[in-house]
């Protein structure tokens, strides 16, 4: 992902923030009902109570991020402020991204913000780590939130000197089919390419994240993750495929490009998060407490809303140009990893926006999909 243009494109998506608005609300709401006893103390003990620890991962430049913690932070203190002496809840939130992204650019986001901080009563600190790994103290998090992030698979787990294309095959170089398809979730992609992509990789990482976040979470503490989901027009239609197909017949583009391509990310339906979930709950994770072994903190928690969301992925001007962007911002990073040239590269680009004309309405947008889902980690296992 181009992470500099994808900040500036990315408002383009906000559609998912605003339709999930109401399960963010909600969570708020028991976030505040669930720590007043903590909190409902005398005037002198106010001054030594915690901060809430709230996460948002996945923040990228933080515009977007701030924007629906603004929400957020709302809700969560009007509420409060209703079923106590009126007073507010000190926090904390960690904004993390991943080491590769620009850290600068979130940091001056949250810089230009201060004021928003300080009137909020809310310090914050930026963690670069990637959200596949461990990244708080366990039973420490009150409340995480993450949106457009985990359709994006762990690279990490690539073979040692793998790029992403070894995902095309496995390992199998002769295996056929590679030239159908750059995204999993394509329309030419064969069903059991998916199948495999499924269960080797889709189910197993978010499988992996949530047992993670399971340990980090407080009891009774919640997250919110919103993805972008299954079916989505952008991939389904298979602009790159085709757009690298046409450049091949054309003499632009040397077929190997296309067999090596691939985009690291898996788009889930409903089914797939449950699915997912079902394997969190038996999902090993090193015990931080007692190296050597290991633990299953995913059988903590409990799936408590899930659902799909149709969106509309448009430009504020009813133009092609910014929806192409941020296709492009996304995508063109997983292209540059199948080694083209940089004029087999322009050639792409060039050939995929001419799709998007042919395929796209701008004033309609591209129809896409959603899903968004609520997690609780409970105080005891059934």
């Amino acid at each position: 992902m181009d992470i500099d243009k994808y900040a500036t494109f990315s408002k383009n998506q906000y559609d998912a923030h605003m339709q999930t608005r109401d399960m963010l609300k909600a969570s708020m709401e028991r976030l505040a009902v669930r720590c007043k006893p903590e909190y409902d103390v005398e005037s002198e003990e106010k001054s030594r109570q915690r901060r809430l620890l709230l996460a948002d991962l996945g923040s990228a430049d933080g515009s977007s991020s701030l924007a629906t913690l603004d929400f957020a932070v709302g809700a969560l203190q009007s509420k409060y402020k209703k079923i106590s002496d009126g007073s507010s809840l000190p926090l904390s939130i960690t904004f993390e991204e991943h080491p590769a992204s620009d850290e600068k650019k979130l940091q001056s986001t949250l810089s230009e913000n201060k004021t928003w901080f300080a009137n909020n009563d809310v310090t914050y600190d930026v963690l670069m780590k990637s959200f596949y790994s461990p990244l708080f103290e366990r039973d420490s998090v009150d409340f995480l939130m993450s949106y457009i992030c985990q359709h994006w698979l762990d690279t990490a787990e690539l073979p040692d000197g793998e790029s992403v294309s070894y995902w095309k095959s496995f390992g199998d170089r002769d295996r056929e089919f590679a030239e159908d398809w750059v995204m999993i979730n394509e329309s030419s992609t064969p069903l059991a390419v998916k199948q495999e992509w499924k269960s080797k990789l889709a189910d197993r990482h978010l499988a992996k994240f949530l047992a993670l976040r399971a340990r980090e979470l407080k009891p009774g503490g919640e997250m919110l993750l919103v993805m972008v989901g299954h079916p989505h027009d952008f991939i389904t239609a298979g602009p790159l495929t085709r757009a690298m197909k046409r450049c091949i017949e054309r003499g632009e583009l040397r077929s190997e490009v296309l067999n090596r391509a691939v985009v690291p990310y898996y788009l889930r339906t409903t089914d797939d998060i449950v699915d997912a979930f079902k394997v969190a709950k038996t999902f090993e994770i090193e015990d931080d407490q007692n190296p050597g072994r290991t633990e299953t903190p995913g059988s903590m928690l409990d799936l408590i809303d899930c659902k799909s969301i149709p969106a509309i992925t448009r430009d504020d001007n009813n133009t092609m140009d910014g929806i192409f962007d941020l296709f492009w911002s996304i995508h063109v990073h997983s292209v540059k990893t199948a080694n083209p040239s940089d004029d087999e590269l322009e050639s792409i680009k060039m050939e995929s926006r001419r799709i998007f004309d042919e395929v796209f309405d701008a004033k309609e947008g591209v129809p896409s999909t959603f899903v968004a889902c609520t997690l609780r980690k409970v105080t005891e296992v059934n």
